[in-house]
């Protein structure tokens, strides 16, 4: 509709420099073509609202107008208009205008359309980013177990290493106890053995000083 008063300010400007000499007939519904310029005269026609006519000439209440397919006559001036009739503009306008609402209708339909798909992008969107947002909250908590999970892990590498010194350390005192265990109970055996063979070498002594003396 916009877009038919737009043109229809065009139009009503481009009639107002039209040709001076084109008449049309006016908003009455017909017009009686005569052979001249009186009611007495005969009837070649009847013109209908909105037929252009060249002047020819005028004469008192009469004109000689031309038809645009050559023939002429006379008309009653008052009849005339030097504009195109409201009706015919209108009718005109209207089938100019016809295309220009379908095409107006189209246009609505489809911007209707896009709205319709842009709400629906708008509602995926919203989605979208609800959903970025608990995956970026997600992806923090798992940072945070990550870091929380490395310190954890270098705590228990250190502990270990630790250990694994303490248990070297711990084998190795081991080992040497067990050395000075097995020396010491090798001196005592040894001691003890010596003991025990000069306490033979001894009594068997006694028993041969014995032995002679009887």
């Amino acid at each position: 509709m916009r877009a038919c008063a737009v043109f229809l300010l065009i139009f009503l400007a481009g009639a107002a420099v039209a040709n001076a000499d084109a008449k049309y007939v006016n908003d009455r519904l017909e017009i009686t073509l005569r052979s001249g310029p009186g009611l007495e005269y005969r009837i070649l026609r009847s013109l209908p609202t909105g037929t252009e006519l060249e002047m020819l000439e005028k004469q008192d209440k009469w004109s000689r107008v031309r038809l645009p397919g050559g023939a002429e006559g006379w008309v009653l001036t008052r009849y005339l208009t030097d504009e195109l009739p409201a009706s015919e503009k209108y009718k005109s306008l209207k089938e100019k205008c016809g295309p220009l609402e379908k095409k107006l209708a189209a246009l609505e339909s489809t911007n209707n359309s896009l709205k319709t798909e842009n709400q629906k992008l708008s509602d995926k969107l919203a989605a979208l980013r609800q959903q970025l947002s608990k995956t970026e909250e997600k992806y923090k908590e798992l940072k945070e177990s990550a870091s929380e999970y490395l310190t954890i892990k270098k705590e228990n590498e250190r502990l270990s290493a630790q250990l694994e010194k303490k248990n070297k350390k711990i084998a190795s005192l081991e080992a040497r106890a067990a050395d000075a265990f097995l020396s010491d109970a090798l001196k005592w055996f040894l001691c003890g053995a010596g003991v025990l063979v000069l306490g033979i070498l001894i009594g068997s002594r006694n028993k041969r000083k014995r032995s002679s003396l009887v």
